[in-house]
């Protein structure tokens, strides 16, 4: 690069730098620019970057480091939401690709936005009336276009509708027989080109939905034969694999299996509540509440704590929650500590910061 700062150097000192930072590097000079460009430092900066997820308080959305260098979070970086912050409620949810989010609001709005760049565009409704339609958003390398999926329930049947940003509309496919279906979580999780939800119609008769963003062809997979029954599970991706969750509440177990090629499950961790918490804590009754894999491939937990002691108890004393990261690689715990201003925040997902230009979703 220069006789006087090597291009190994260069690379690890720009990949330390925030995204708006980064922008104003790409103007420097066509060196600068065509470096960081570059698909090979687009995956370092991913590496290094920290570990963050995205949370909701007091209809605002926050940033929160998760990166193990910080055991209290005492300064989250606040999103400036392009929109009425009213439009925010209990039911909003994020889901996340290539750094935009795709947000769902009050009245069944959408709005896809990009929180560093501030774009954001506001996704004409399919026809979701209940909080419950499932949401996958994700990119079809097929056709290189980023698009939305729900399904919308008929009288028999319900319909897949994608919104192709191509296209600037919704496109209605496969028809899906059963409208009995429900879901563990609406939010679906993006792989390759493929969304995934946990679905059921009893509790001997849980499956993963597979639905394909090229082919908008959709089908069933068979979840690990120990999670009939188990009604705390989330999708994840470790490794570029697709991986299931699992919080057996009885049991008091945390277990986390990934899809081999061959369609086999491999548990590939399996903790204990007591794992986390300290003696002196368990007159509190923990529970799951909050669980993701972590693009370092940690573990992130949030528990919420019951305490039953006699009923003039404040009730800020009968609750106590804590978080922590499992490093799987060296099998450690952290806690983490929120600072009071946000011990309310809801968790809604890892959020990984990416370089890759997704404009064509705001044209």
């Amino acid at each position: 690069m220069s006789e006087f700062l090597p291009e190994e150097l260069a690379v690890e000192i720009l990949a330390r730098l925030s995204m708006k930072d980064l922008a104003r590097c790409r103007c420097v000079c066509k060196t600068w620019r065509d470096l960081i460009n570059h698909r090979g430092f687009a995956a370092r900066y991913r590496d290094i970057s920290p570990t963050r997820f995205v949370s909701v308080y007091d209809k605002s959305f926050y940033l929160l480091d998760v990166d193990g260098k910080n055991m209290v979070i005492k300064n989250p970086h606040k999103l400036e939401f392009p929109l009425d912050q009213a439009m925010i409620d209990e039911s909003t949810c994020v889901l996340h690709c290539h750094g935009t989010f795709c947000v769902t609001l009050r009245n069944h709005t959408l709005i896809v936005w990009n929180p560093y760049s501030n774009q954001f565009k506001i996704v004409p409704n399919p026809g979701m009336y209940r909080d419950s339609n499932i949401l996958g958003f994700g990119y079809d390398r097929v056709s290189n276009d980023y698009k939305l999926v729900t399904f919308i329930d008929k009288l028999s049947s319900s319909r897949a509708q994608v919104f192709e940003f191509r296209t600037g509309s919704w496109i209605e496919s496969v028809q899906v027989p059963c409208p009995d279906w429900h879901y563990r979580d609406r939010v679906g999780t993006f792989l390759d080109q493929y969304i995934y939800w946990i679905a059921y119609r009893s509790n001997v008769d849980r499956f993963i939905l597979c639905f394909n963003l090229s082919t908008y062809e959709y089908w069933k997979l068979a979840l690990p034969v120990y999670n009939q029954g188990i009604t705390c599970s989330w999708l994840g991706v470790t490794s570029q694999k697709l991986c299931v969750i699992e919080y057996e509440p009885f049991e008091k177990e945390i277990r986390v299996s990934v899809m081999e090629k061959t369609g086999s499950w491999n548990t590939i961790i399996c903790l204990s509540v007591s794992d986390f918490i300290y003696v002196q804590d368990r007159k509190w009754d923990y529970q799951v509440e909050f669980v993701s894999l972590t693009k370092n491939n940690g573990l992130f937990v949030t528990f919420t704590g019951y305490h039953y002691d006699g009923f003039e108890t404040e009730a800020e004393e009968r609750e106590k929650r804590k978080m922590f990261l499992y490093k799987i690689s060296d099998n450690t715990f952290e806690q983490f500590r929120l600072c009071n201003s946000l011990a309310g925040s809801r968790f809604l997902g890892e959020y990984v910061e990416t370089l890759v230009i997704v404009d064509r979703i705001f044209i």
